[in-house]
């Protein structure tokens, strides 16, 4: 018996939804449709944002519009959502309704950059495109000075994010032979890359130290004074910096769907392996998701994470529309490039899911690693579009 037709809509362009709609295409004849939603008309890979502010990357080059891939077979539907039906399977957007037999959301995470006062009037931040290309128009014509990275929350996408910026920030300025540069990191963590345990925080730490930037462990950020450039820290400690780049906290995107699809915090619940809301026709991935850990934490927020659940989704939506009683688990493996400046990156990776400390590995920084990271930004630009 010929399989009936299906229509598979894909909420979020980033890169949970393209490698989602990528290999539904590959696996699935053209008498299915795919559909992917998205509120822009063009996707961003994220995580070449802060090669971007110091000048390695231009706009143009990670900017890719969703139409080609059309090319493939995937329809693309500009709209923003306004309603998720999950009984009667639709979704309503301010462009039209959407019925789908499969739904899978992609939607990621927003950022709260209103959570201290006074941060955001006073602060630049490379976690959206826009603030990334302000401050790729600051950082090459800053006079010298303290620049202070602050972390307000432990919740925030990608963890390195500080300690790449702060590395590359010295090597930006080494280069230059400007030498009257203060590099200051202030988080609320124990020690930088906590979730990694102590001995790889170590490491990392004495990283930081070699390089001369000064990590301000346990500093919880209360307020910022813009006017005499000063940011005062839970712990009475009172910094006076010249440039201020924040790293935003991360929060659930406003998500108008019954609240069976959320948990009491706004964010999609889900099973840890399959990515599967209650409903078993509907998925979501990524960073709009709220997976636990042994520890009780959530799983980090990181487009690694993003594109293997993809995968997973993928395959067992291939499987379950085929009738196979065949299906793939998401394993909680990840890896991340954490950048140290000079053309160098270090490797970290392991499994996420296994114990309340994950037995990651960290392989000391070296070229072949940041060429690992060009090589990915490369294949994805290329490969995906």
């Amino acid at each position: 018996m010929p399989v009936k037709s299906k229509r598979i809509v894909i909420l979020g362009g980033g890169i949970g939804g393209i490698v989602t709609a990528r290999d539904l295409r590959k696996h699935l004849g053209n008498q299915h449709r795919i559909i992917l939603v998205d509120k822009n008309a063009f996707h961003t890979f994220q995580p070449s944002y802060f090669w971007m502010v110091i000048g390695w990357r231009t706009p143009a080059a990670i900017t890719k519009p969703f139409t080609p891939l059309e090319k493939y077979g995937i329809e693309f539907h500009q709209g923003e959502v306004r309603a998720i039906l999950p009984e009667e399977r639709k979704v309503v957007t301010d462009r039209g309704t959407l019925s789908f037999d499969y739904l899978v959301i992609a939607i990621g995470a927003d950022n709260d950059l209103e959570s201290v006062p006074g941060l955001h009037p006073a602060s630049h931040t490379f976690f959206t495109f826009e603030g990334a290309i302000e401050l790729s128009k600051i950082i090459p014509r800053f006079p010298g000075g303290a620049i202070a990275i602050v972390v307000p929350n432990d919740k925030y996408k990608y963890p390195p994010a500080p300690y790449d910026t702060a590395f590359l920030l010295t090597s930006f300025y080494a280069k230059r032979e400007m030498h009257d540069i203060d590099i200051h990191v202030f988080t609320p963590e124990r020690m930088p890359l906590e979730f990694a345990g102590d001995e790889i925080s170590s490491h990392i730490q004495d990283l930081l130290k070699q390089h001369h930037i000064h990590c301000h462990t346990q500093s919880i950020l209360e307020s910022v004074d813009p006017t005499n450039r000063i940011i005062v820290c839970r712990n009475a400690q009172a910094v006076k910096y010249d440039l201020l780049i924040s790293i935003p906290r991360y929060r659930p995107v406003p998500l108008p769907a019954e609240n069976s699809l959320l948990n009491d915090d706004g964010w999609i619940s889900v099973d840890k392996y399959t990515l599967q809301t209650q409903y078993e026709y509907i998925f979501a991935i990524g960073d709009a998701t709220s997976i636990l850990l042994d520890d009780g934490k959530p799983l980090l927020k990181a487009g690694v994470f993003a594109n293997n659940q993809a995968e997973v989704v993928a395959y067992n939506i291939v499987q379950s529309i085929n009738r196979s009683n065949e299906r793939k688990q998401f394993s909680g493996y990840g890896f991340f490039f954490i950048e140290t400046g000079t053309g160098r990156a270090a490797n970290l990776h392991g499994n996420f899911y296994t114990g309340k400390v994950p037995p990651l590995t960290l392989n000391e920084p070296n070229v072949t690693f940041h060429w690992g990271k060009v090589v990915i930004e490369k294949y994805w630009i290329w490969r995906w579009f």
